[in-house]
């Protein structure tokens, strides 16, 4: 009964802080937004009660709320406190950004519409109640996009995602009937693996590609990465809220469905090369780009293309821990964008460092090759875990990534201090990194995937950051380098598309 209450809560709090904000806002925009972030505060607490209570004593994945399957897993528990929780956090955050915006109660509404539907999505048990949640998300998503409508951006933004969701979440539609006619009805997603199997081997192909075009549309990969940096126009609090559940929601799809992806070489190798193509593209933009928030978007971008080539090896562990690890923190990262550009402005001020002697450099890269290799191994021995093929894969790609940045910061400027302090931020990451993956393999439970990439293949987009790394480098460089900055610029400038009467009124005013 305890239980029942606990699930009822965490689901039902978003959707009555939008009728609550709909009725308390026609007299007062900021306590319907107060009354909104409590009401949210109250679900999250409900989420993190139930975690408890699982840990304590373990349940059925499967509760009824009424006439309502809805799953309650570890994944559906991690996601829900995270969607409840950024959700919350960002909902506060936004009483005071917000006061006395004459937009403010649209902006609570859709908010708490995007979270609903989200946590709906991840507590869904059937494959039709996912997609509809799914539809659903998208849409609230699209209606928040459009909380300032007279901005020429913010229009350009709400039409460049309404028309990726609606190219990547046909795909969906189509696999979910596929599913249901072959089944003679609904499908239940802990049987998503016999009824694919029921398939023949080429329609079972068609479904996995199917269900693999949403994800990487929602998650803005290529060659769907144009609509999430068009959203820059929206307020901050916007860009926070995407990363509970929304721009990463394309790893959720994945999962509920990898019964039927991981029998799928096609499936499989199509995610890891998307993902590993839009985490150079991004990884790219972002070196070049000078404002705070194209930065992080673009990081945001390399990240799910991060997560997204994850999936494509088989590491959804590794994936699910990614997925909240970023959410929390470039949602914290997009709430001090303003302090961001404070920072940028004084650093800019800063003279431009003095190139490296060789003996400083040597040593920089000495430190950056040695101290990585040494934390991997003494992780392995000390903390004495089974990590799975894949994810001893990424872990080595991300200590490569982090030893890439340790390299350059030394290589910069060069202290014992620096040194020392480098190298026990890679040697935490390598045990932390280690530790949590092994424990998010051991509650979530995902066992060998048939059809995953080679762990081998991780050399071509790493050899690939490297090179960028080195090119887009501050300093004088060679033609290589002005031509790999300026195309790397110019695609991270989002255009926007002028209404042809604005047009005829600049050429009439020219003239």
């Amino acid at each position: 009964m305890i239980e029942l209450v606990l699930v009822v809560a965490a689901l039902v709090a978003t959707p009555l802080a939008a009728i609550t904000a709909v009725l308390v806002g026609r007299s007062s925009a900021d306590l319907a937004a107060r009354c909104s972030a409590m009401l949210g505060l109250a679900g999250w607490t409900g989420a993190i009660l139930l975690a408890l209570l699982r840990l304590v004593a373990p349940g059925d994945d499967t509760v009824r709320v009424g006439g309502l399957a809805v799953t309650i897993d570890w994944l559906a528990m991690m996601m829900l406190m995270l969607v409840l929780g950024l959700g919350t956090v960002i909902q506060f955050f936004a009483v005071r950004y917000l006061r006395g915006d004459v937009r403010q109660v649209w902006f609570v509404v859709a908010a708490n519409l995007v979270t609903a539907s989200t946590a709906l999505m991840v507590c869904a048990s059937t494959v039709l109640g996912f997609g509809l949640a799914w539809l659903a998300a998208g849409a609230s998503l699209v209606a928040l996009l459009a909380t300032y409508p007279h901005l020429a951006q913010a229009r350009e933004g709400v039409r460049r995602t309404a028309t990726r969701f609606v190219i990547g979440d046909a795909p969906l539609v189509a696999a979910v009937v596929i599913l249901m006619v072959s089944n003679g009805g609904n499908v239940a997603l802990a049987d998503i693996g016999e009824v694919s199997q029921g398939l023949t081997p080429a329609l079972a192909t068609v479904v996995a590609l199917l269900v693999v075009i949403p994800a990487l549309a929602r998650s803005s990969q290529v060659p769907f990465h144009g609509w999430l940096p068009a959203t820059l126009a929206a307020p901050t609090p916007i860009s926070a809220l995407m990363h509970a559940g929304v721009v990463n929601a394309g790893a959720i799809l994945i999962l509920r469905f990898s019964p039927s992806l991981g029998e799928s070489a096609a499936a499989m190798t199509i995610m890891f090369i998307a993902g590993a193509v839009t985490l150079v593209y991004a990884s790219a933009v972002r070196l070049v780009k000078p404002d705070v928030k194209g930065r992080l978007v673009f990081s945001t971008m390399a990240q799910m293309g991060f997560m997204i080539l994850a999936c494509g090896m088989g590491a959804f562990a590794a994936a699910v821990f990614h997925l909240i690890a970023h959410g929390l923190f470039k949602s914290a990262l997009f709430l001090g964008a303003g302090s961001g550009v404070a920072r940028e402005a004084r650093q800019r001020a800063w003279p431009v460092p003095e190139a490296t002697a060789w003996p400083r450099a040597t040593a920089a890269i000495a430190v950056a090759t040695i101290v990585p290799i040494a934390a991997i191994v003494a992780a392995r021995i000390l903390l004495d875990v089974e990590l799975s093929a894949a994810s001893q894969g990424l872990q080595l790609f991300v200590v490569f990534t982090a030893a890439v940045a340790l390299g350059t910061t030394v290589w910069r400027h060069f202290s014992a201090s620096t040194a020392i302090l480098g190298g026990l931020a890679i040697t935490g990451l390598t045990f932390g990194y280690s530790a949590l993956i092994s424990v998010f393999e051991t509650a979530l439970g995902f066992g060998e995937i048939p059809a995953a990439v080679n762990a081998w293949w991780l050399i071509a987009p790493g050899i690939a950051l490297l090179t960028l790394q080195l090119l887009l480098r501050p300093g004088p460089g060679n033609a290589l380098t002005y031509r790999l900055y300026a195309m790397a610029l110019a695609a991270g400038t989002p255009t926007v598309t002028a209404p042809r009467q604005s047009v005829a009124l600049e050429n009439g005013r020219s003239s």
